[in-house]
């Protein structure tokens, strides 16, 4: 069964608004082979980011469903070390998304309390 985790990371000050650029242009390459192979091989089926303001400086939350959580994090660090990797087509975004974000990723502290979908999900 899938897990289901929401992550957290920190966005760089003062570059919140060049974040959702970069994250808005995810859209352009999300069918791209290079984008389902890094989901693919992350176990992931579905991942959605979202923009939190807070006074203690602004976040993207990544909202995951996945086989395994410490894959996907396997995974995004295997990409992160090695950009040029085994993510061909993606190049630009990553160090885009490198530009405007700091620290790692983590499990956002947060209480889970249910995970709904319909049977017929598409």
């Amino acid at each position: 069964m899938a897990e289901t985790i929401l992550v957290k990371q920190e966005i760089e000050p003062g570059k919140t608004e060049q974040a959702k650029d970069v994250f808005r242009a995810v859209g352009e390459f999300k069918n791209t082979d290079a984008a389902v192979e890094v989901l693919e091989k992350e176990g992931v089926y579905t991942e959605s980011a979202f923009l939190q303001r807070a006074e203690d400086g602004d976040h993207v939350l990544y909202y995951i469903e996945a086989e395994d959580g410490k894959e996907v994090y396997d995974v995004y660090q295997d990409i992160m070390a090695d950009p040029q990797g085994e993510t061909e087509g993606m190049e630009d975004f990553l160090a885009e998304f490198q530009d405007v974000v700091t620290g790692e990723p983590f499990v956002a502290d947060v209480e889970f309390l249910y995970h709904m979908t319909t049977p017929d999900r598409p």
